[in-house]
């Protein structure tokens, strides 16, 4: 059974809900200290300090309908980010920030707060991030869906109304020496299937086939951490990670979508290697190769590696046959896109 709300409707209490669950609006998100007064005395203490995922302050700010200074309390904690943002790290060193990181201001509301949250997006001023809990209970636990809100047309400045921001659509913050690196990931990763999906918030992002988690990537301290869905984690820095990530992906996919690549007996297939792939090879385009608008679940489909073929791609020809199903349906299914994909060059795009 699903109903709603369940969040409070005070300031003081909502905070007390989310002062333990940043981390539920945001990857990373750590609470460092509570009631900051950032304005000599004359608005009132912000709600709080917090520490992202890339150890930048982020001053937290709750939006309530019957609170008038909201959106004032908002403008002087991006006034004071402005002024000595830069400089927190020294001045607050139990909070851990990064040297130098200038912060961004978080304003938080719910559904009593829709006005005050209208009234604050409309300002076009840069490091202002706007999200909206969305409270349900349901098995009887207490939950909140986070919508980030942005204008409805391109620009912080914009006069079109707010809406709610999809969450493939919220920006994700890759490290800048590995951005490269995560659009090459991001690329690989929608040329699977057209079914992949890939969304999260600012310092993370799932990868999803049909509701089915193939991997799962996140920014902590600098660094971006995959996690692929038999649980392994690696560290993503160098080409090298990223293809040996690719490869765990692929095979999860392969598990989870029921590829099923036959395995030919060695000695048939010896035998019977130049009738069958030369046509094959005739059938798919120059060289053999797959065209790039092909998914790999139809290039896996249509596949029968031959021995020789198999070896060719990097295993002795005796191993036909004599692996699990599983692992080897998912090993063929990553040999073939190897096989297609040149090295891959970075690219200068994010997500």
């Amino acid at each position: 059974m699903i109903r709603g709300p369940v969040l409070p409707q005070s300031r003081e209490s909502l905070w007390s809900l989310v002062a333990g669950r940043l981390e539920s609006i945001e990857q990373g998100l750590h609470l460092v200290l509570e009631s900051l007064d950032c304005s000599h005395g004359q608005l009132g203490a912000i709600d709080g300090l917090a520490r992202d995922a890339a150890n930048g302050p982020v001053l937290v700010v709750l939006a309530h309908d019957g609170d008038p200074l909201v959106l004032a309390r908002t403008l002087g904690a991006l006034d004071f980010l402005a002024r000595v943002g830069d400089a927190l790290a020294v001045a607050i060193p139990e909070a851990q920030f990064a040297s130098g990181s200038e912060g961004r201001v978080l304003v938080v509301g719910a559904d009593h707060s829709a006005a005050t949250l209208e009234q604050v997006g409309r300002q076009p001023m840069a490091g202002l991030h706007v999200c909206r809990l969305e409270p349900f209970r349901i098995a009887g636990s207490e939950r909140f869906a986070v919508r980030w809100l942005r204008r409805g047309t391109e620009g912080m400045g914009a006069t079109g109304p707010l809406v709610m921001a999809s969450a493939s659509a919220v920006e994700f913050a890759a490290p800048p020496a590995l951005a490269s690196l995560w659009q090459s990931l991001r690329e690989l990763c929608l040329r699977i299937d057209g079914s992949v999906r890939i969304d999260g918030d600012r310092f993370r992002r799932r990868i999803t086939w049909h509701g089915h988690p193939l991997a799962e990537v996140v920014v902590v301290a600098g660094n971006l951490i995959g996690t692929s869905g038999d649980g392994r984690s690696i560290t993503l820095a160098t080409a090298m990670d990223l293809r040996t990530f690719s490869d765990r992906i692929l095979r999860v996919y392969a598990q989870r979508a029921g590829l099923a690549i036959e395995r030919p007996d060695p000695v048939a297939a010896s035998e019977a290697a130049e009738q069958d792939t030369a046509p094959r090879h005739a059938g798919s385009g120059r060289n053999g190769a797959v065209a790039r608008s092909d998914s790999l679940r139809s290039v896996a489909a249509a596949a029968r590696l031959s021995p020789e073929e198999y070896s060719a791609l990097g295993s002795p020809t005796s191993a036909v046959g004599g692996e699990a199903e599983g692992a080897a349906v998912a090993d063929d299914v990553a040999r073939i896109v190897a096989a297609q994909e040149s090295p891959w060059a970075p690219r200068g795009r994010t997500d």
